[in-house]
């Protein structure tokens, strides 16, 4: 092991250690949609086929009855089959392992598809890290920050110790975003390294639809190279033949899922997502919401409930952290914030310059994120599905920009924007309570103690950069292991 990568293996030893405690510790099926995962990896066993979405299959009134008594053993399971419609992969995948424990009873098959899961999981974590040290191979610390923001996010953590396929997706989805910055870094990579980028988009498109972001990622790439090849005299020819390298097994390796989904579904529906909305009968709809809560209530919901679902709310979106630990991942994302506007002004300062491959590389993660709040918005607009977790996809984006806004916020200048950001929020938070006959005291304790913080690292460059990043990853892990046993297991185990 060398020196750069012991940073990775202790954030991954650590992520083994919490995401093990989640599978082992969160009661049976207290995870979004997980009876219906496991029974189509239960159904791939023991029919050797593959599962079909039938009317009836989401039933609103069981479900919420199921879930209100906590999933007791005499509510059977086998009736959650609203997950039929996915694309096979991960539960391909999972089928060995359900095949191995068959008799071993719920416990053990649901632990072990759990840690299935773990594991896909520790790979995110190790491509981000990767995309992170090809981006900015000189900063150590930021691939550090990256890999910690992915392995101890309390939200994304709980879902990698589930029975789903988004582990397997986000997965893929790292690994294509990963091989996309390397082809903008060798523009004159040829056949066979595109032809393994399409596979990996392909294996994407049978995983789960999140995962068709890659397409146009992988083609943004190649339209890309095509004019970068033009400048350095290649000919278009190749080009063309590298987007066939690609696109062929990015299309060929879904198409039998294609194919028969429109046999099943209809030939206008190969993707089964018509067939699906129109199964999940009862689920809420977004203008039924509105037309009974009101758009300002509804956007009110959207902004909090999304907010509050990205950094933790568990079991099936009930479980809560206490509102002080919102309200400390609440001045987090404002201070990362500010030390993302710290890193732009320094780059329009110049006081920092990118390289051209530093530039489309994060062009490129700019894409991934917004391609991913397009289609979360795009969903809503049907479906009121306010879940945080539904910007993963975009983890690769999200982590890389957290690493770089955190760092920002903890330079010996940035600490300044920092401290000034804070001490807005205090005066802000004061005045509100003020005006209100409340103030809020945790609010403006924590506003308090980041302006003194920031003000002493501007002024004295208290401690180093390694200790402030591992001082919030250590904070991250911190609050896992509050959410598992200071509000899961209580509120779910009994």
């Amino acid at each position: 092991m060398t020196t750069e990568s012991r940073p990775l293996a202790l954030i991954l030893a650590v992520y083994f250690v919490l995401a093990a405690l989640y599978a082992w510790y969160t009661p049976l099926w207290q995870a979004p949609d997980e009876p219906a995962h496991y029974n189509n990896v239960r159904h791939v066993v023991e029919t050797g086929s593959l599962p079909f979405l039938h009317p009836g299959d989401y039933d609103q009134d069981y479900l919420e009855a199921i879930k209100a008594r906590r999933f007791p053993p005499e509510m059977s399971i086998d009736s959650i089959r609203y997950e039929g419609h996915q694309p096979p992969l991960y539960y391909w995948l999972a089928a060995p392992l359900l095949l191995i424990t068959q008799g071993m009873g719920y416990e053990i098959q649901v632990l072990a598809l759990r840690l299935f899961s773990v594991f896909l999981g520790a790979g995110v974590v190790g491509f981000i890290w990767a995309s992170a040290r090809h981006l900015f191979p000189d900063k150590l610390l930021l691939a550090t920050l990256a890999a910690g923001f992915a392995a101890f996010l309390p939200m994304h953590l709980a879902m990698m110790a589930a029975i789903n396929n988004d582990a397997l997706a986000e997965l893929i989805i790292a690994l294509g975003v990963y091989r996309l910055l390397v082809h903008l870094k060798y523009p004159r990579a040829g056949f066979s390294a595109w032809l393994v980028t399409g596979i990996v988009v392909g294996l994407g498109l049978l995983t789960k639809f999140q995962a068709y972001i890659l397409l146009p990622l992988a083609g943004s790439v190649w339209l890309w190279q095509i004019w970068e090849r033009r400048s350095l005299g290649v000919r278009l020819t190749s080009s063309l033949v590298n987007g066939l390298a690609w696109l062929a097994p990015a299309l060929l390796l879904p198409l039998p899922w294609w194919l028969r989904n429109a046999s099943l579904y209809g030939p206008t529906d190969p993707l089964g997502l018509t067939w699906h909305d129109a199964v999940v009968v009862g689920q809420p709809r977004t203008p039924a919401w509105i037309a009974a809560h009101g758009l300002p209530s509804y956007l009110d919901r959207y902004l909090d409930f999304t907010f509050k679902s990205f950094w933790g709310v568990f079991g099936w979106l009930g479980v809560f952290l206490d509102g002080r630990i919102y309200a400390l991942f609440a001045l987090l994302s404002l201070l990362v914030g500010v030390g993302l506007l710290f890193q732009a002004w320094r780059l329009r300062r110049k006081a920092v310059t990118l390289t051209l491959v530093q530039k489309l590389g994060l062009a490129l993660l700019g894409l991934q994120l917004l391609i991913v709040l397009f289609t979360y918005f795009w969903y809503n607009l049907s479906f009121v599905q306010h879940q945080g977790r539904y910007l993963f996809p975009a983890l690769t984006a999200l982590s890389i920009g957290f690493a770089l806004g955190y760092a920002g916020i903890i330079s010996r200048k940035g600490s300044l924007w920092g401290a000034l950001a804070a001490g807005v929020v205090l005066l802000a938070t004061v005045a509100a309570g003020l005006l209100a006959g409340d103030i809020n005291g945790w609010a403006a304790l924590l506003a308090a103690a980041a302006v003194i913080a920031l003000a002493v690292r501007h002024r004295y460059a208290v401690l180093p950069a390694w200790a402030w990043s591992a001082a919030i990853l250590v904070l991250l892990a911190l609050i896992d292991i509050y959410a598992l046993f200071g509000a899961i297991v209580p509120q779910l185990g009994g």
